[in-house]
């Protein structure tokens, strides 16, 4: 378990894994990001944002990007060992939700209201766009988060439509998943080709889509003490599910699937 150390609740909507150990948390409640020892559930370092994070990605080289929703800008970290420091920002034309690495120098992003989703250069140039300009219809209700597969392929939750929408790396649309086990898709991530665990919020449940095939199977519930899953991360290493959820004491859960 990790805690919030006594803050009170935090809403947690980006969890990155750096190692079996260590773990950046993104603290909307009180607009930080958290460097967690997911061991032993410690605080080891956190900075004060300049806005309430939402997504967060991490971009080698000892850097991470955290999208901030309410000031319209993304935001770089520095993690040096177990220190992060406040880095450089780009200005963006929305509000972010969720960013990923596409790459080492493009970024996919998020915004709601309206939907969209953005590639950029990680200087801030947009290089491709969905939104309801560019198709002619209104796509995308409110994206959340966004997972990036190991052959390049980039997955969106969206809630508003209860889907998973699948695209390659020039947001051409290559698949739209729906189930309806989808009730409110949240946090995603990548495990394999043929795995995508999916955070669903109002069912309390973690769900796994095989994008091969469009199956979606649960994986835990409320029985394993999932309850208002909003982010998920995944280490390979450590075979470990680390689950955040809503305004909580317990910031960030783990769970060993089998």
């Amino acid at each position: 378990m990790v805690t919030s150390s006594g803050e009170g609740g935090i809403r947690t909507h980006g969890i990155v894994v750096l190692s079996p150990s260590r773990l950046l948390v993104s603290d909307f409640t009180h607009a930080t990001l958290r460097l967690v020892d997911s061991v032993n559930g410690g605080v080891l370092s956190k900075v004060s944002l300049p806005g309430a994070p939402w997504g967060v990605c991490l971009l080698g080289d000892g850097e991470a990007a955290v999208a901030l929703h309410y000031v319209k800008k993304i935001k770089f970290v520095r993690i040096n060992s177990d220190n992060l420091s406040l880095d450089r920002s780009i200005d963006v034309k929305g509000y972010p939700i969720s960013i990923s690495a596409l790459d080492s120098s493009h970024l996919v992003v998020t915004y709601q209201g309206p939907g969209r989703v953005e590639v950029m250069t990680i200087d801030g140039r947009v290089i491709d766009v969905v939104d309801y300009q560019k198709a002619g219809k209104q796509l995308f209700q409110y994206p959340n988060n966004i997972a990036i597969s190991n052959r390049g392929g980039i997955y969106v939750s969206d809630w508003g439509t209860r889907t998973i929408t699948q695209m390659d790396g020039t947001l051409r649309i290559t698949h739209t998943f729906t189930s309806p086990m989808l009730s409110s898709p949240d946090g995603i991530v990548s495990v394999s080709t043929d795995q995508l665990l999916v955070a669903d919020n109002d069912s309390h449940s973690i769900l796994v889509l095989n994008p091969t095939n469009g199956t979606v199977t649960p994986l835990l519930g409320q029985a394993d003490g999932i309850q208002d899953p909003r982010a998920v991360a995944w280490c390979p290493a450590s075979m470990k599910l680390f689950v955040g959820r809503f305004e909580v004491q317990t910031t960030v859960s783990v769970f060993c699937p089998k």
